[in-house]
Formats: C-alpha cells, sequence, structure tokens
C-alpha cells in the first residue's frame, strides 16, 4: 500500500511540476505508450493498470492498423499526435518502437517532454531497420521474410525462450495474440532527422534485460539518464509495479 501511495504522490508532483513550469494545467499527468510493431499493445495493459491507478492519464497507440501505409513512420507520428487530448508530458517506447520516438516526440509538439526508451532500441536517423543492423544480423533478417513479409515475433525464437521470459500461459496468450507480420517496407523505412522538439526533450534510458546493457551504455553515452532493473524485456507484463517504480523514479525532476 504504501509503495501505491509513493507513486501516486510522484505522479502527481511531476504534472505540478509540468504545469507551472508552462502554465498548462492538464487533468492528469499524461503518458503516451507505444509498443514495438513486432508486438501489439497487449503489453501495455499490466503496467497501463499500474500507472492510471497512480493517478497518470494513459493513452496506448495500437500500431498494428498502421503496417500497411506507405510510410509507417509518418502514419505512427500522425497517430501519436492525433491520440491524445493535449500534448502528453511523457512518452515510452518499448523494444522497437525506440527508433520512432524523435519524430513521435516532434509530433506531439509538447514544449516539456520526457522520451523514455523501455528496453529499446535507440534511434538511427538517416538508415533504416535493416540498415542499422549489423551485417550478418541484417542477412539473417532478409532470409526469414517470406513474400516481402517478417513472420510473426513470437516464431524467431524457440518456444521455451518464450515461456521463460512469460512463465505465465495466460499472459503469454494475451501477448501473443494477433501478432502482425510485418511488411518489409517497414523494415526498409529509411527514417528522417529528428526536430527541435526532440532535441529539447530530455531523454531517458530504462534498461529492463541483460540484453540490452550494450545500447544503455550507448544511451548513457549520448547523454540520457540511464535507470536498470534485473528483469526481462518484457518486465513491463510481469513485474509492472516495480517497472512503474523504475519508471517514475527516472521521471523525478
Amino acid at each position: 500500500m504504501s509503495g501505491s501511495i509513493g507513486a501516486r504522490k510522484r505522479a502527481w508532483l511531476y504534472g505540478w511540476l509540468y504545469s507551472q513550469q508552462d502554465a498548462i494545467v492538464f487533468a492528469d499527468p499524461t503518458m503516451l505508450l507505444v509498443h514495438s510493431p513486432l508486438l501489439t499493445s497487449a503489453t501495455w495493459d499490466a503496467l497501463r493498470s499500474q500507472l492510471e491507478a497512480a493517478g497518470w492519464r494513459v493513452a496506448v497507440l495500437d500500431l498494428r492498423p498502421l503496417v500497411e501505409t506507405p510510410s509507417f513512420h509518418t502514419a505512427v507520428c500522425t497517430a501519436a499526435a492525433n491520440v491524445t487530448h493535449g500534448a502528453p508530458t511523457v512518452v515510452v517506447g518499448h523494444s522497437r518502437a525506440g527508433a520512432y520516438l524523435p519524430g513521435i516526440a516532434d509530433a506531439v509538439g509538447s514544449d516539456q517532454l520526457d522520451v523514455v526508451f523501455m528496453d529499446a532500441r535507440l534511434p538511427h536517423p538517416g538508415t533504416s531497420w535493416v540498415g542499422s543492423l549489423p551485417p550478418e544480423r541484417a542477412t539473417w533478417l532478409r532470409e526469414m521474410a517470406v513474400s516481402g513479409r517478417l513472420p510473426t515475433w513470437d516464431t524467431w525464437f524457440p518456444a521455451d525462450s518464450l515461456a521463460d521470459v512469460l512463465p505465465d500461459p495466460e499472459q503469454r496468450r494475451q501477448v501473443l495474440h494477433g501478432l502482425p507480420e510485418l511488411s518489409w517496407q517497414v523494415v526498409s523505412e529509411v527514417l528522417p532527422t529528428p526536430g527541435k522538439a526532440w532535441d529539447s526533450a530530455r531523454h531517458i534510458y530504462l534498461q529492463l534485460s541483460a540484453a540490452y546493457q550494450s545500447t544503455a551504455e550507448q544511451a548513457e553515452e549520448r547523454g540520457y539518464r540511464v535507470r536498470s532493473l534485473d528483469a526481462n524485456h518484457l518486465a513491463m507484463v510481469t513485474q509492472p509495479a516495480m517497472v512503474m517504480d523504475l519508471l517514475l523514479s527516472a521521471l523525478q525532476p
């Protein structure tokens, strides 16, 4: 109970500070959650409930309808700009959503914004998803594509490895249900150079798994605020209270 109260106070204080700095009063501190294009918005369900109980107003993008658009990046940014009532104070992206966070930051147009990379890839403006990969990884991805599409993410790994990350069968079913097959145009789209809103935002990196340690180190070298949790890539599903505490502590002024 005391942890929940503490989280609620932190969320309220953070929203109050923003309203004082900008003379914009939000009904609640506002957070936009962006899932990996390889997954679905179900990855945020548990964390969203925790955040809303702590006093946050939360908006969640659903990227699945956008994967067939001519420019996935443009569609994601447009959706982000339209999904919230008033500019969010925080944008959080998980995994492969990280590459789209600079564009989203510019699209939502907030003067005071925290951009949070949650076990996420760092931005790679001027190149594509596949172009940002090491050569052997890029070759692996190309060889996996069938008729111009990537198979669903859950087929990329042995089944037992996903059971390790999502040990609860019902959680695993919910998270893996309805995963998209990505068009190769999503993977090959070159991302643009970000604008002023991204440049002026505060950049935060939350490392959830050992696999993203080197990425977290790169983020720190770029000047991001970095916080870590000894968990796994989908800890916001399996340990949402711990992830919320990590997130809210990283958002402290």
